[in-house]
Parts: C-alpha cells; structure tokens; sequence
C-alpha cells in the first residue's frame, strides 16, 4: 500500500477488514465466496445531480405513457429513485471496472481469469459465479445451489426538488418528452402510432444518497467509489443508454454505521446546508456514525488519497488468489 497517507487515514484503513477475506472458499468442489464476519462497517454519503433526462421508473406505464416514481414525503412531492435501481446500475458498472482491472494486471482476457480463480465467467444478472469480488460485495445466488450475501446496503432516495419543479410533465413548460417505440418495423415510415410519451425528471435535479458497506476491505470501498463515477457516464434508469447521467459529490466517507438517514439530508438541503453538516468546521458534531471503538471521517482530500490506494488494493487481491 502506499505509505503517503495522511494520520487518519491511516487508522481509516487499520478499522477495515483485510482483503485475504475476498479470496473464495471451495465448497463441494466449488468456489464460493467467504461469509465475512467483522462486525465492521463503512458509509459512504454524497449527492447526485442529474445533468441529463432521468426516468426513475419502477412499473409499466399506462397505454403508450410513461410516469416517473413520485412520493408524497416531509409535505413535498418529490421524484422517488428506487434503491434497487441504484444497486442494478453500479453493480454493472462495478463489474465492468473489475474487468478492465482484471485484464490489466492479470495479463490475460478477464473470461480466461475468471475461469482460472472463480470457475466461469461471472455474467450479470443471469450467470454469476458467486466467488468473484462483485459477487462478494454485491451478493448473489444459483438457484439451490449456492449463495452469497451481500455485504452492500443501498437506500432508496428522492429529489431535494419538488415533482412540480424539477418533472417535465403533461402540466409542466416543457411537457412530457416523446419518442418512438422500440418494437417499431424501422423499415416503415414512423408515424403518430410508434410515438410514447414519457415524463422525465430534469437536469439539476439532486438526489442525496447514503450507501453501506458491511465488513469492508479497502477494495470495496476504492472499487465502490470508482463505480459510481462509471455509473455516472453510463446512466441510471429506463433508456439509460441515453439517458440518467449524473455528477456525485462525496460528502463523507467513514467508519461506522450511520446516525441520519436521507430525510435528515433532505431536510439539510432545504436549509441550504447540507454540505455543511459533512464539511464544515464543526461537522463531527453534526452528523454521527455508531462504531467502536471510534468512527474515523475522512476529510474531502483523505478522500481522495483512499481512492489512490485503488489499484494496489487491487493488484493484492490477485496476488492473494494465486496464492494455493
């Protein structure tokens, strides 16, 4: 690991569990991934601001329409993002850095890799092979076979933003958004026919997110930061490919289990100080994290030094899986 680390970071990483714990067990002649049991734990906390269309979208629309989630929370009506959704979208989005990771400094194609160490290759969702990292950290199962826990907990969020102000709507300015069904012959003129109308919710449109991780190495929590920026790029929601783009800025990351929830933060942020509770001067007094024998919060800047212990973070794990 790299030794040019602040104090408290250091004792950061002396509270997370080692990466040996990734390394699958075999059972019945199969590899599985270990149950891990510390008693540990990180949470990550931040914001995400949507900088393209957003279609958080749980259900089937009515007919050719499509609505987007909306609740009724703290007197507001707000844009609902379902966890699950969140989850779905890093965990590919983690599964493609591991990947890339994989095939760089294990020196050969991922799928020969992860036949060598995990039996096959872990396909998402249909496939997995519940002994890679992903699988670890993310959880899994082959249906009366195997199964691994997950040690990642998501929470369902909402936009900061009221529905009426931040959901392009039939009601709204802009309207609701069109576009062509996918099932259309491409072969035939388009007409009004082919058209769906969808509601979206509008760029500048924040999210607070709080995401925990049980029994954390140092790699889940440098792979799990590097994902969401991946995340980012690629999209959330329905017609991600297009659509769901979003900045994240992390407030916090800290040992220990949190002491707020997202209402606290949505409240936070109608007070317009949000950040301040994670960053100000007197931020240790504003938010709390249950742990023993004390949580460590890093600084925006430690932050940035844990995500530079990615790669060696890593290149341990691949050391230890050669390892008989």
């Amino acid at each position: 690991m790299n030794t040019d680390i602040s104090e408290n970071l250091s004792a950061f990483l002396g509270q997370l569990a080692p990466i040996t714990y990734l390394k699958p067990r075999v059972e019945a002649n199969k590899r599985v991934a270990q149950p891990v049991y510390t008693q540990q734990g990180v949470t990550i906390v931040g914001l995400k601001t949507t900088t393209s269309r957003f279609l958080p979208v749980s259900h089937e629309g009515h007919g050719i329409e499509t609505y987007v989630d909306k609740i009724e929370l703290l007197g507001k009506r707000r844009a609902e993002f379902e966890c699950r959704k969140l989850k779905g979208m890093e965990r590919r989005s983690h599964m493609r850095f591991f990947r890339e990771l994989t095939a760089i400094y294990g020196k050969q194609p991922w799928e020969t890799y992860f036949e060598q160490h995990f039996d096959k290759a872990c396909v998402i969702p249909n496939n997995l092979c519940i002994a890679c990292w992903n699988c670890s950290l993310f959880g899994g199962m082959e249906a009366g076979k195997h199964a691994a826990q997950a040690r990642i907990r998501f929470f369902d969020t909402y936009s900061v933003q009221e529905a009426e102000d931040c959901i392009a709507m039939e009601s709204s300015e802009e309207g609701m958004g069109i576009g062509n069904q996918v099932y259309e012959d491409v072969n035939k003129v388009r007409g009004s026919e082919t058209y769906h109308l969808y509601e979206y919710v509008k760029a500048g449109t924040v999210f607070p997110f709080i995401t925990f991780i049980e029994n954390p190495t140092v790699l889940d929590v440098t792979g799990y930061l590097a994902a969401i920026r991946r995340a980012d790029v690629h999209g959330y929601g329905r017609y991600s490919a297009n659509h769901g783009k979003f900045t994240t800025r992390v407030l916090s990351v800290a040992t220990g289990f949190p002491r707020f929830s997202v209402l606290n933060m949505l409240t936070w942020a109608e007070q317009g100080d949000v950040e301040d509770h994670f960053t100000g001067a007197d931020k240790e007094l504003q938010v709390r994290y249950d742990h023993q024998p004390k949580s460590i919060i890093l600084s925006l800047e430690e932050i940035e030094q844990l995500e530079g212990q990615l790669e060696p973070a890593f290149r341990e794990y691949l050391r230890i899986l050669q390892v008989s």
